[in-house]
């Protein structure tokens, strides 16, 4: 647990370490988070004409945002390590390889875009609120929570790579003074299984809906 920031702070400070403190309660909690959001989902998902006749081409360039997305995880996962996966904000090295060098976020970057794509490929535009939702619930706190971590861990160290590397929107030069550390490729395993749980909520949301309309009339 981390320790707790005096009240005193100026206000920015002080509402950063409020969400830090729910990021910290929430982390272990964030899988959880998603998939109430996928139950929710079940209750009001409807299948739209959303598109009209470029539905094709929506469907193609969202399923590509999908892909995108596990790519960009497995590669970030790869080269910050298995501590991704782990219930709490721990890290053995501070990771400024691979996509570290151009975003401080890859992971939670690859999630928003796999998360637009699968609102494409959902064509329902009540599901891209409900993943703005999520991804503001958890991000809002858990970044902050983190960071926090990873100042307390690597002090001056982690304070020069924040300076020179974008939060959320990533750089195109590669930061020149990342260190490459070898690619885990165990990592991608969690991918593989992520892209399989995206396939059966997929065809969940999808057979509820058919259920609902068949039996329900709505």
């Amino acid at each position: 647990m981390l320790p707790d920031l005096p009240s005193a702070l100026p206000g920015p400070r002080r509402w950063s370490a409020i969400f830090a403190g729910v990021g910290v309660r929430i982390f272990h909690r964030r899988m959880h988070v998603g998939l109430s959001a996928v139950l929710l989902a079940t209750l009001v998902y409807r299948p739209r004409d959303f598109f009209g006749a470029h539905a094709t081409a929506a469907t193609l360039a969202s399923l590509l945002l999908v892909l995108a997305g596990l790519a960009l995880r497995a590669w970030a996962a790869g080269c910050a390590g298995g501590h991704t996966r782990r219930a709490t904000i721990e890290a053995p090295r501070l990771a400024t390889g691979g996509p570290f060098a151009h975003v401080r976020n890859p992971i939670y970057l690859a999630s928003v875009i796999l998360g637009v794509g699968m609102v494409g490929l959902l064509a329902d535009p009540w599901m891209l609120a409900l993943c703005v939702a999520v991804f503001v619930f958890l991000y809002t706190a858990i970044v902050p929570a983190e960071e926090r971590f990873l100042h307390g861990q690597f002090g001056d160290a982690y304070a020069r790579y924040c300076t020179h590397v974008p939060r959320l929107l990533p750089r195109l030069r590669r930061w020149s003074e990342a260190e490459q550390r070898p690619f885990e490729r165990a990592a991608i395993v969690g991918e593989v299984r992520l892209a399989i749980l995206l396939v059966a909520i997929y065809a969940g949301l999808r057979g509820a809906a058919w259920w609902r309309e068949r039996w329900l009339g709505f």
